[in-house]
């Protein structure tokens, strides 16, 4: 691992960094496949920046709600404005996806409702497309940085200098981020495919990629090690999250078949 890298004297985290560079790839994307509908560039940056806005919003407050327990427990402790920034940062400084992921959909439809936009259906199509690829190079991060770390296992890696997660060091783990981006990238491939011959699957995309990535998701939650994904049960709260978004998604999808069988038996009449 690689979590951070000094230069001018600055300690600089090398998720971070990922996830500039996710998003400068997310913004090349965007930029092209918006292009054809006449799409000003300034127009990409102003929806990648709304995006960017929910996913960090929405991250830090999923992680916090995942920690509402110590919060409730150290909010009547807290006697001085330090104090409360600390227990802030403890409950909210983290991030978990699913909470990024639809802090991003509701700043994205919020701003597209508000705005005139022609082929609105389009851009939300394109901006899901690129979410799997955002999502790789954060896992990159992830990996890099040490956090998200896999199960003990015979295959991985061996880290001894993380001092961001000390836990890890000396120990083999699976490199369950990597594995996790790779995912993304197959994923984030299919729907590109799929956007581009869109056809039945205009405003679909999304729907699409919850039949994915969830089912993913899930089954890559049993190779993780970190204890602060916080439980319900026998599941982490991102493999109910998961069940729920595939249900929805097989529902959704299900009633557009329908829907569409019906009109064309109409048209046919």
């Amino acid at each position: 691992m690689f979590p951070t890298f000094e230069i001018f004297g600055k300690t600089i985290g090398m998720y971070g960094v990922c996830a500039v560079l996710g998003l400068a790839a997310c913004v090349i994307f965007a930029t092209r496949v918006f292009k054809k509908i006449g799409l000003l560039f300034e127009d990409v940056m102003l929806i990648c920046v709304v995006v960017g806005v929910g996913i960090l919003a929405g991250g830090h407050l999923l992680y916090g709600l995942t920690h509402i327990r110590e919060l409730i427990y150290m909010v009547p402790h807290i006697d001085s404005f330090k104090k409360f920034i600390a227990v802030m940062g403890y409950c909210f400084g983290g991030s978990v996806y699913y909470g990024g992921f639809f802090g991003m959909i509701l700043a994205l439809n919020i701003y597209m409702k508000f705005m005139k936009f022609e082929n609105k259906t389009y851009i939300k199509d394109g901006i899901y497309t690129s979410i799997p690829l955002f999502h790789c190079f954060g896992r990159i991060g992830c990996f890099l940085g040490g956090c998200c770390y896999g199960v003990e296992s015979s295959f991985g890696f061996i880290t001894y200098d993380n001092h961001l997660s000390p836990g890890i060091n000396g120990v083999r783990r699976f490199p369950v981020s990597l594995l996790e981006a790779l995912i993304n990238l197959i994923i984030f491939l299919i729907l590109y495919f799929v956007f581009f011959k869109r056809g039945k699957c205009k405003g679909s995309i999304i729907y699409l990629y919850m039949l994915m990535y969830p089912v993913a998701r899930f089954f890559i939650e049993f190779l993780r090690d970190d204890a602060i994904r916080g439980f319900i049960g026998s599941f982490s709260t991102s493999q109910w999250i998961s069940i729920i978004l595939f249900v929805v998604a097989v529902c959704v999808l299900t009633l557009k078949h329908f829907k569409n069988k019906d009109q064309k038996t109409e048209n046919n009449e």
